[in-house]
C-alpha cells in the first residue's frame, strides 16, 4: 500500500468538502426540520387567532341579539 501524497491528500478534502456541500442530506435535513418547526409556531400562532377572532364574533353576535331584544324587534 502507497502512502497518499499531498495532493492526493488535498483532492480527497475538496472531493468530501464538495459532498457535504449544499446538497449534503444532514444538512438538507437540518434546514427541513428548522422550516418544519417554524411553520408549526407560525401555523399555532394562526390557530389562537382563529379562536379568539371567533370567540369576539360569537360576544358581538349575543350583543346583537341583545339589542334586537331590548328594542323588541325581535
Amino acid at each position: 500500500s502507497k502512502m497518499m501524497s499531498d495532493k492526493d491528500c488535498k483532492d480527497l478534502e475538496k472531493t468530501l468538502d464538495n459532498l457535504r456541500g449544499p446538497n449534503d442530506l444532514e444538512e438538507k435535513i437540518r434546514i427541513l426540520e428548522f422550516r418544519n418547526a417554524k411553520l408549526h409556531q407560525h401555523n399555532e400562532k394562526i390557530e389562537r387567532e382563529i379562536l379568539e377572532l371567533r370567540g369576539k364574533i360569537k360576544k358581538l353576535e349575543e350583543m346583537q341579539t341583545d339589542q334586537f331584544r331590548n328594542k323588541g324587534e325581535m
